[in-house]
């Protein structure tokens, strides 16, 4: 039987009013701090531009290796003082700091004088499959990010407060159970489970997200590629001003395939969970503009050396300049992005990158057809805070196996803690297993792969 098509939540006054309120005044504390300042940087010259972030950059490098007892280490083992550090040249004097290096020296990357009340420890497992930590201070962190997407989304004439559909994993719960749906109205979001896109939970979905009259279709390129192919497939259409994709690389045949079902331009945003860098694109889609007062992007090659041949490929390494409570310092990634000396048409002052890549994009398949993306798999909490590595081998749909190098806090009760985490966000249609290995096999260019899968077509 089919399922009806559920009820939204009319709009009341007080929300419409709210939406209204300029973001700055809504938001205020570190959001509107930063988005005051964005708001105007952004109508800078390049030349100027980059001279701010040379500063900052030098103040950031300098108070990490003055109140950090990791940065203090490696500026003695290199012969330099923090006052060494002079310009954006100089990060070239300093060590590439990997995954496995910032998850063993996480605490001595903290500032001596950090109140850790108010920092959060969050990880990630990323693309590579190697658990990292982190931390997010409590009043700053998402607020600042915000602004940066809220700046983002004002080049293509959206707001904070433009109606959006949201496919990126779960929807939340409900009543203590999976939620197949959410709307948020001070948001003005309505949240689809992208991991619950069946033909069958379409023909609800659609009308759903229609009645909520969105301005947004956002989410993962796998998800929204997904919809998309709903959408062509029944040969209906679902009319929004952008989609905005996130978090997993977006192939050029899933944006062949988003534009034509939504008949609307696809904008994608960068970034990671670690917060080092970010870039987006405008409306002119001719690269993804690099956030210059968010951190310092390098492209490095095999060596360790800037890529600065038109066209080339290099390693997205970064510096944040934001976040003095964690100062990461020439973080890799692991991901992938093109080098150009382009300026967009568009006129906005920040530099290019093209496409980035390397985010993964395979997807676990549910015994009765659905896909999950990874992304939506690996939350950034402190699922596998007691891994040392992980990865998903999958050789039948409906049926996926675990294999895991457990660190020195791994315990039976992690193992069930972790199993139905998993199992609750797959939901039925996904039989898991755990297996321990000693070690987790790397790609032949020494890459970690997320997901190992070998299901016949």
């Amino acid at each position: 039987m089919a399922m009806p098509v559920p009820t939204l939540e009319p709009d009341q006054l007080l929300h419409r009013l709210y939406w209204r309120v300029p973001p700055a005044w809504r938001h205020r504390g570190a959001f509107a701090e930063t988005w005051r300042f964005i708001a105007r940087s952004q109508g800078w010259s390049p030349e100027r531009l980059a001279e701010w972030q040379e500063g900052k950059l030098v103040e950031m490098v300098r108070h990490a290796a003055r109140r950090t007892a990791f940065w203090r280490a490696r500026f003695a083992a290199l012969g330099m003082a923090p006052e060494d550090f002079k310009r954006r040249e100089d990060l070239a004097r300093l060590p590439l700091i990997g995954r496995e290096e910032l998850r063993d020296n996480l605490e001595a990357m903290v500032p001596d004088s950090q109140d850790r009340g108010v920092l959060q420890y969050a990880s990630t497992g990323g693309s590579s499959g190697i658990p990292v930590g982190f931390y997010r201070h409590t009043a700053r962190t998402y607020p600042t990010e915000y602004a940066f997407v809220v700046r983002f989304r004002s080049w293509a004439g959206l707001s904070d407060t433009s109606r959006e559909v949201m496919c990126a994993g779960s929807a939340g719960q409900k009543d203590g159970q999976r939620a197949l749906w959410s709307q948020d109205r001070r948001r003005n979001t309505l949240a689809l489970s992208s991991d619950d896109l069946t033909r069958e939970h379409f023909a609800w979905m659609l009308p759903l997200a229609r009645a909520f009259k969105p301005e947004i279709f956002r989410g993962y390129p796998s998800a929204v590629s997904a919809f998309a192919s709903l959408l062509l497939e029944a040969g209906e259409r679902l009319p929004v001003r952008a989609v905005i994709t996130s978090s997993e690389t977006l192939y050029d045949a899933q944006r062949a395939r988003i534009e034509q079902a939504f008949a609307a331009p696809v904008l994608d945003l960068y970034g990671h969970s670690e917060r080092v860098v970010a870039a987006a694109q405008c409306p002119a889609r001719e690269g993804h503009h690099v956030f210059s007062e968010y951190g310092v992007l390098e492209l490095l090659d095999e060596a360790g050396q800037p890529v600065t041949a038109e066209g080339a490929v290099g390693e997205v390494v970064g510096t944040t300049l934001l976040h003095d409570y964690f100062p990461l310092i020439r973080y890799r990634t692991g991901d992938r992005a093109v080098y150009t000396a382009r300026r967009c048409t568009c006129g906005l002052p920040f530099p290019l990158i093209g496409r980035p890549d390397g985010r993964l994009q395979e997807l676990l398949v549910a015994a009765d057809g659905r896909r999950i993306s990874m992304t939506s798999i690996n939350r950034h909490d402190d699922l596998f805070v007691a891994v040392d590595q992980f990865q998903f081998h999958q050789k039948a749909a409906g049926e996926a196996v675990l294999k895991l190098v457990p660190g020195p806090r791994y315990s039976a009760d992690e193992e069930r803690r972790i199993l139905a985490a998993l199992e609750k966000h797959c939901g039925p249609g996904v039989r898991l297993s755990v297996e321990h290995v000693e070690r987790i096999e790397k790609t032949r260019i020494g890459k970690h792969r997320f997901l190992i899968q070998e299901i016949a077509d």
